[in-house]
């Protein structure tokens, strides 16, 4: 590229109880950048090695700042490299989502809220069954930058949503 930057880095974090459909949105997002020639990197806490995201501690809570202190480390490694990195994951814990927004200067957060029946609907992995005393923890977030009633919109329409901010920010050119 001859020393130019074409592209700015930025973490998008979509964040949102499970199954409201961060890893099928942050999917399209994902598809929908690559076409626009944007370098791209999706981390989805369901798919990132055990080794990043093992339990650390027998404490709940120590478990979810590890992990979630963990994928924020990657974002900012790929983001200092002008990679526009897709974080898709619950983040149970707004300090954390806080930390990634205070240490990562172009943050952006994407909360997605759906309707608990719905939730429970898609659950095939069985994550309400089987966590019970902690599934339904979750912390909203202030002030997120972008919030999608994901019953209320398709997928495709909420990916559009987080690509026109993300114009209208001036992070993609």
């Amino acid at each position: 590229m001859g020393g130019e930057n074409l592209q700015e880095g930025i973490v998008i974090w979509i964040t949102g109880l499970p199954n409201a459909g961060k890893t099928t949105i942050s999917k399209h997002v994902e598809n929908e950048l690559e076409k626009m020639g944007s370098l791209v990197e999706r981390i989805d806490s369901d798919e990132v090695p055990k080794s990043l995201t093992k339990e650390l501690s027998s404490d709940w809570k120590k478990r979810q700042q590890k992990k979630s202190t963990n994928l924020i480390y990657v974002a900012q490694l790929l983001c200092k490299h002008n990679v526009i990195v897709l974080i898709s994951s619950v983040g149970r814990l707004k300090e954390m989502r806080d930390i990634a927004r205070k240490s990562i200067n172009n943050f952006v957060e994407v909360y997605l809220k759906y309707s608990l029946e719905t939730r429970l609907q898609r659950d095939i992995l069985e994550k309400y069954k089987r966590y019970p005393s902690t599934i339904y923890y979750y912390e909203e977030p202030d002030k997120p930058e972008i919030v999608i009633n994901t019953h209320q919109v398709s997928t495709t329409d909420a990916a559009q949503k987080i690509i026109h901010f993300l114009k209208n920010q001036g992070y993609l050119h």
